[in-house]
């Protein structure tokens, strides 16, 4: 590629970025509080190639500073793969506008993986895709053998059902020639984690290349449009409706009740002997109580005990103990509609009581 034409490239990046700017915002936008951004060269540290990539902003200015459409916009417009930003694949209430597949070439001297490979095995994933009902984006991420695959949501959907699929979906890799299951967006959730980010369409980070994305016009010949074309593909693709990814198991989230543990749960009766000591036996009833909240609710236990790994294990061993099911067992605190603790909706021994107060919270 000609320096004049990857500049010509980049000037149709730089005079939609306004378009994609707002359109980034509108559709892929998880969270605003973090993001991810590429070091400009000069700070660049180790081995050529090496993505030197960072979650912005930095501590001391995060709930001061936010992801806005002004910033996407620089994203859109930048020369310089240090202006290059991505974005987190769900939101802080475990949520997601969409999902990606990333099958990358990372090694360059592996000569069992090929750019062919590759590509041939994303072009399968893009025809099952469209075969389902949605309208993938097949994108050349990098021109030297990496492939995005981008679906874009109608509304935010359930982190968890979203990497489910996505990763079911991903599950026949070796039939399709990979010797390595690809990345996939959104990774499995893990509370206290902003979970994994995705590169943004446009420049790239090391090399000289703007994304390319897959004609899928059938008697077309220049088979990867670029420049305004493949922008103009990407801000004219069909949003998946949630009748579409409920089909495919990929549903609305849950509201989230978060419960303390000692005094709600655990009837508490001998006191504190440790984190990962739990002497009594569980309130009467609260297990049935909690099954009646999850028929609703994710139903999450924080306690003090879970500042510590042998305190979180030791709470849901003793709830397997006691045929307790919840949906996870926090290190930190989850965003939740409602917490039965000292700090939110008192827990007064009556879990009939508890369940009203909870349905009819905030109503």
């Amino acid at each position: 590629m000609t320096d004049a034409y990857f500049e010509s490239i980049g000037e149709d990046w730089r005079r939609s970025a306004k378009r994609m700017a707002e359109w980034t915002m509108k559709y892929l936008v998880n969270r605003t509080d973090v993001w991810g951004r590429y070091l400009a060269r000069k700070y660049r540290k180790g081995p050529v190639g090496r993505n030197n990539a960072i979650t912005a902003p930095f501590r001391d200015e995060r709930g001061k500073v936010f992801l806005n459409e002004s910033s996407l916009e620089k994203h859109y417009r930048t020369k310089s793969p240090g202006g290059v930003l991505g974005l987190h694949s769900s939101s802080a209430d475990y949520t997601s506008r969409w999902f990606a597949i990333d099958v990358d070439l990372h090694d360059d001297l592996d000569l069992s993986i090929s750019p062919e490979g590759n590509f041939a095995a994303a072009h399968e994933w893009w025809s099952g895709l469209q075969s389902m009902g949605f309208d993938p984006l097949l994108i050349d991420s990098n021109g030297a053998g990496g492939y995005h695959l981008l679906v874009v949501f109608a509304e935010p959907m359930s982190t968890k059902s979203v990497h489910a699929f996505t990763d079911r979906f991903v599950a026949d890799y070796e039939r399709r020639g990979l010797d390595m299951r690809p990345d996939i967006f959104p990774g499995k959730s893990e509370s206290g984690h902003y979970g994994n980010w995705l590169r943004l369409p446009g420049r790239h980070h090391t090399r000289e290349h703007y994304t390319r994305v897959w004609n899928d016009e059938p008697w077309a010949e220049d088979k990867w449009l670029i420049g305004g074309d493949a922008i103009d593909r990407i801000l004219q693709v069909q949003l998946a409706p949630f009748e579409l990814m409920n089909k495919h198991g990929i549903v609305r989230a849950r509201k989230t009740v978060c419960l303390d543990f000692d005094g709600v749960i655990h009837s508490y009766r001998s006191g504190w002997f440790g984190e990962s000591v739990i002497p009594d036996p569980p309130l009467h009833g609260v297990d049935k109580a909690i099954a009646r909240l999850r028929e609703r609710y994710d139903v999450v236990i924080h306690s003090s005990r879970c500042r510590t790994e042998e305190g979180r294990e030791a709470i849901r061993e003793w709830c397997a103990k006691h045929n307790i099911e919840v949906d996870d067992v926090c290190e930190h605190k989850p965003p939740a509609i409602v917490y039965v603790d000292d700090r939110g909706i008192p827990f007064r021994g009556d879990w009939d009581q508890m369940i009203a107060d909870i349905h009819s919270f905030r109503k």
